[in-house]
């Protein structure tokens, strides 16, 4: 087993050290001096892949590096994962409207599936909309949903949708109530308590997400979406794993290149990365507390996906742009560079065994 933790370490300091780490390992005597020991070597080889003993920084840069990637990687593996849910079926809507409300006729029902899982501008993504995603309108790019309106809200009301929903199986979430119109707070023709309400009910059945909303127009909208897969779960949390790791290790790799480096390469390099880290990060400090807000303010059954919470692929530019600059970063530490006489990577990290 420690023979594969060894792997933690990069790949000159196994060849250098590791016959004699795996010997001392070895003489350890209770599981849990091993299990110490495993702890041990995972932790310094993990620090010995940054390089730079003697900076104090190298592991904040590196974890915040690592744990961005990890999200990115996890949001990309839950959208693998919704490609693989099952498609909407128009079919199915006509039947919850059927059996909701078999004595009245729809003003509109959609009668066609969705095209594609996610739509933008209610099309697939291709390549004449990729620009559109990527250089200011992601906000678009959205959860395929199917749609059906009557011009008159059902006699009975709210009362009467709760009971056929419960009827039907629905498992149905409190009601919510949204001012139909807004206005300038101090306003003399402002008054809230005169502001009529729209009202939405949110069901679920199976892997369908109902949302009945009666407006204060009098007409009612019913939506029909899929609620999240089960394999998105697992899939995001394999992402974040692969995508955490692989992040530190070419961190450490770039960072140990550019340990090499020419000062003249060394500085324009830390440059590059400090922006391109604050081109990842902005995004997504700003995100998660608008998500954040908005998910505690309304009934939610089925969360946003992942990478909205990360601002993607609303602020896709910045993150495009910060791609853009870790690649120079990349290049500059893939430079060929003579490493300083008597430097060895057994002086970064001696694991305390």
């Amino acid at each position: 087993m420690h023979r594969w933790l060894l792997l933690a370490y990069p790949r000159d300091y196994r060849r250098a050290r590791g016959a004699e780490i795996l010997e001392t390992v070895r003489d350890v005597g209770a599981a849990h001096r091993r299990t110490r020991v495993a702890a041990n070597l995972v932790r310094h080889g993990l620090r010995a892949r940054l390089g730079r003993p003697a900076s104090r920084t190298v592991v904040a840069w590196a974890s915040v590096f690592a744990v961005v990637c990890g999200l990115f990687a996890g949001s990309f593996g839950t959208w693998l994962a919704w490609l693989g849910s099952r498609p909407l079926d128009h079919r199915d809507l006509a039947a919850v409207v059927g059996q909701l409300y078999p004595d009245r006729q729809v003003s509109h029902l959609d009668q066609d599936d969705p095209p594609a899982v996610f739509l933008i501008y209610s099309h697939p993504l291709n390549e004449d909309l990729m620009s559109e995603l990527l250089l200011g309108d992601g906000g678009e790019y959205a959860l395929a949903e199917l749609t059906a309106s009557f011009d008159q809200t059902p006699a009975g009301g709210l009362r009467d949708l709760r009971q056929r929903l419960d009827a039907a199986g629905w498992e149905r979430h409190e009601p919510f109530y949204a001012n139909a119109y807004d206005c300038v707070s101090g306003s003399p023709q402002c008054d809230r308590a005169s502001i009529p309400s729209d009202v939405t009910v949110y069901a679920e059945r199976g892997d369908h997400i109902l949302a009945m909303e009666l407006t204060a127009d009098g007409s009612t909208n019913i939506t029909l979406s899929r609620a999240t897969p089960g394999t998105a779960y697992p899939a995001a949390l394999l992402g974040f794993v692969l995508g955490t790791v692989g992040g530190w290790v070419l961190f450490g790799w770039a960072s140990r290149r550019i340990e090499g480096q020419r000062p003249l390469v060394q500085g324009p390099t830390k440059v590059l990365y400090g922006v391109a880290m604050l081109f990842w990060t902005a995004p997504i400090l700003l995100g998660v507390p608008l998500m954040l807000t908005h998910h505690l303010d309304e009934p939610h059954p089925r969360w946003h996906v992942p990478w909205e919470w990360l601002g993607q692929p609303t602020l896709s530019l910045p993150f495009l742009v910060g791609v853009v600059l870790l690649l120079l970063v990349l290049g500059l530490a893939a430079l060929p560079h003579r490493r300083p006489a008597g430097r060895r990577l057994a002086e970064v990290s001696d694991p305390a065994v």
